[in-house]
């Protein structure tokens, strides 16, 4: 091969490389809000990526600290959009974000009254707010708010596994999850023990609910039978127990109950 072909076809290489690098890098930012969540991606921004690592800029430091601990799932997560080796490592700093925010610095306070959230949302929002440290919790509360009201303007169901909206129960990522022996085999130990933690994260929340599902079939279905043989009271009153034990959706015992046919309920009640 000639010199000046062995020049052209590396000049060629190094743009077709340049060209993929950008492209790559380009994907990695775009989905960052879609890898954090929204509610973080209001909190964060992503900067850039070099040699695998991507750099965050995070609106305080003890949120850029807190994320720390996350960054293996973040990782996780890039390679199921991506596949592996795309990003490798996420690190985050703490910085002005490009709405002006400074780190640390509380956002203006606005005047108009702050939207009132159905009460599963609130509890949601209470709930995200009560998992951090206190001096996450205003910006926390903020931006959760923030996606809550937006999810409720586009309308939309409600998965009741995750919480997403736009999708019924459950949504195509939870669907995915309950086909998991580990989410199957931990259902089977929750209907049991309702206060057992087998998992954690999104897998604990779907065992929960298909535990869940499971006992309120087996409670519709023993329903109509109890009344005509007293016997199945006993065996009734414990499975409705462990369905009402169950801490799923942030509902409390009695909403879980309310959710039964009212048969059921009406048994229940007198169990």
């Amino acid at each position: 091969m000639s010199e000046s072909r062995a020049g052209e076809l590396l000049g060629q290489l190094l743009k077709r490389y340049k060209l993929e690098a950008g492209l790559r890098r380009g994907r990695v930012l775009a989905l960052w809000p879609r890898v954090a969540g929204e509610m973080l991606a209001r909190l964060t921004e992503p900067v850039k990526l070099e040699r695998g690592e991507l750099l965050v800029r995070a609106e305080s430091a003890a949120l850029a600290h807190q994320l720390t601990y996350q960054r293996e799932e973040f990782v996780r997560r890039y390679a199921n959009q991506l596949g592996p080796g795309v990003v490798t490592n996420v690190r985050f700093i703490s910085g002005r974000l490009r709405n002006g925010t400074e780190p640390g610095e509380a956002q203006p306070r606005s005047e108009a009254k702050p939207l009132e959230l159905p009460l599963e949302l609130a509890r949601k929002l209470e709930n995200w707010s009560s998992a951090v440290p206190a001096e996450l919790r205003t910006a926390v509360e903020r931006a959760g708010r923030a996606v809550l009201a937006a999810q409720l303007e586009r309308g939309g169901n409600v998965c009741a596994i995750c919480g997403r909206f736009g999708e019924d129960t459950p949504c195509t990522f939870c669907a995915s999850l309950l086909e998991d022996p580990l989410v199957r085999r931990a259902a089977r130990r929750l209907e049991r023990e309702p206060g057992a933690e087998p998992l954690a994260g999104d897998l604990l929340a779907a065992a929960r609910w298909l535990a869940a599902e499971r006992l309120r079939a087996q409670i519709e279905d023993l329903a109509p039978r109890v009344v005509e043989e007293p016997q199945l009271k006993e065996f009734f009153a414990d499975l409705v127990g462990r369905f009402a034990a169950i801490p799923i959706g942030g509902a409390t015992s009695a909403e879980r109950l309310a959710r039964l046919p009212a048969a059921a309920r009406s048994l229940a009640r007198g169990r």
